[in-house]
Formats: C-alpha cells, structure tokens, sequence
C-alpha cells in the first residue's frame, strides 16, 4: 500500500507464510518460494515417488489477492518465459486432468487454472465444491493445504516418471 502498511489479506499471506507449518515443507524439500511480491507467489514444488526413486519439480504461479477470504488462483508457470506453459501431453489422469486448458463459466474468454476443487475459479466448476468439500476452498484453511495439493500432483508425476522409467 501507498501509506507502507500491507492490507489484511497480504498480512494473512506473509504470516502463512512465516508459519512453522509452511517453513516445514520447505525444510523437507517439498517446496520453495521462487518469486513473492503480494499478490503474486511463484513457488517450485518437488514431489517424489512413493519409494523415493524418483522426484519431479514443478513451478506454479499463485495470485494470492483477497486471501483467505477468497480462494487462491493457480496455475503451472514457467519462471523463466513469466507465463504458463502448454498443459502436458503425457502423465498420469489427475496431472493432465489437472493441468489441462479450461475455461471459466462466469467468463468464457478467461483461462481457470489447475482444474481442482480449491482453485478459485475450478471451485464454482461443475459445482465441485458440494460434490468435493473436503478438496473445497475454507477461508479457515491455511496455505500449506494448496502447497499439499501442489505436491501431491507432484508426486503423481515422479510416480508415473518413475514407473515409465523402470519399464
């Protein structure tokens, strides 16, 4: 802000952020914050196979305004070209399901992000959050619940890589 005081839903965030629970993640490797200036959050998310055989990282940009109160926009972003990639042509279901190119109801022209319950845009799609609510977006969820499911679609991926690997 102007005055040098940051708004509610940016004090939110910098606590999320400073939080034993996000720093945790970090501390495992799960993931690392790249690129923070409110609202914008670019983070790398490092997931592993079930065995630890295999790990695969991936980038996501996350617009963080209104936070907690409104849900976080995400989606996969490539750090050095600053824009979001072409979804993947290979994987496993839940990452291409995930990753692939939608569109919003409410604005047909716009791009959604990652296709899950808790995006913002995803979360009014095909009423996923009645059908969904423990992947639902809560204004009482913290951070780390987007940073696990960010993780997981990581860990889905080094799953797949890994298995495509060992055949």
């Amino acid at each position: 802000m102007a005055d040098g005081h940051a708004a509610g839903d940016q004090m939110t965030l910098d606590a999320h952020l400073e939080s034993v629970r996000f720093l945790a993640g970090v501390e495992e490797g799960r993931w690392q914050i790249l690129h923070y200036a409110f609202p914008e959050l670019v983070v790398r998310v490092t997931g592993s196979a079930v065995d630890d055989s295999w790990q695969s990282t991936m980038d996501f940009q996350l617009i963080c305004d209104g936070f907690p109160a409104k849900p976080v926009f995400a989606q996969r972003w490539d750090t050095v070209a600053r824009t979001r990639p072409p979804p993947p042509d290979q994987g496993p279901p839940g990452v291409i399901d995930a990753l692939k190119t939608w569109n919003c109801d409410s604005d047909s022209s716009l791009y959604g992000g990652i296709y899950r319950p808790w995006q913002r845009h995803a979360a009014a799609h095909n009423n996923w959050t009645t059908l969904r609510p423990h992947l639902a977006w809560r204004r009482d969820r913290h951070l780390t619940f987007v940073m696990e499911q960010l993780y997981e679609l990581a860990s889905e991926q080094a799953a797949w890589e890994a298995a495509r690997a060992a055949a």
